[in-house]
């Protein structure tokens, strides 16, 4: 297990090492995820965006981030990159918006689960926990079908100075949404990738309608086909 836990430290290093060489494309394969900067970049206030929308898509067709000076939150979801702003309006973005952090892939899964139980936030992430075969890969998630319930955040654009992620989420919009058809697009990463992201899931949900959706805070599942994708690498596009 230490063994396969240097190999993935080391493919990270090399990775990111690719990375900091210029920023032009990377030949990545399929099952890798494809990060723009890091979460402890973003959350100490560095919300300038620093690669368009259409740059992001050549690099996955799935996934989540937000837009340049923290406006909102980004979901990408069959190649297609929607805004959720704090007003809770979802805007179909144009290739020129850009973005400060994402996390995309090109997504095909690996493993497909059918769950027609109620289940909560926290019953899911266990559940999840149980069934993914390692905690040496990332994993990238999509959930799809009906919801008893989602709370979902999305911030308001900040101006410069910017405040940490901290400050800027004290302004956020909340909202609520009961029996709702749509899809939970999220991640997974591995601890021995904490210098770039957390150790934990991150959701962010659409509706079916693209009229509703954000960061999950909280979920109440109702009947849903859950899609898992496993992925060994990760490329590091900084700043």
């Amino acid at each position: 297990m230490a063994k396969i836990n240097f190999l993935i430290l080391i493919t990270v290093i090399s990775i990111i090492s690719i990375a900091l060489l210029g920023n032009g494309p990377s030949p990545l394969s399929e099952d890798t995820l494809f990060q723009v900067s890091t979460l402890n970049y973003l959350s100490a206030g560095h919300y300038d965006g620093i690669i368009s929308s259409w740059d992001l898509k050549k690099h996955g067709d799935v996934g989540i981030g937000t837009f340049d000076g923290l406006d909102g939150e980004m979901i990408e979801l069959d190649g297609n990159i929607y805004q959720v702003k704090s007003t809770g309006s979802v805007i179909l973005v144009n290739n020129s918006e850009t973005i400060p952090f994402a996390m995309v892939t090109f997504f095909k899964p690996d493993k497909v689960l059918i769950v027609n139980k109620t289940m909560d936030y926290k019953e899911l992430q266990q559940y999840l926990n149980s069934t993914i075969p390692s905690k040496n890969l990332f994993y990238s998630f999509k959930i799809i079908g009906i919801f008893t319930s989602v709370k979902a955040r999305s911030p308001p654009e900040q101006h410069k100075p910017y405040p940490n992620l901290t400050v800027a989420l004290e302004n956020q919009s909340i909202f609520y949404f009961n029996d709702i058809n749509g899809t939970m697009v999220g991640f997974w990463c591995p601890a021995s990738a904490s210098s770039v992201n957390q150790n934990d899931f991150h959701f962010h949900f659409i509706s079916t309608d693209r009229k509703s959706g954000g960061h999950v805070l909280d979920t109440k599942l109702k009947s849903v086909i859950i899609e898992i994708d496993y992925m060994p690498g990760i490329y590091v596009f900084y700043p």
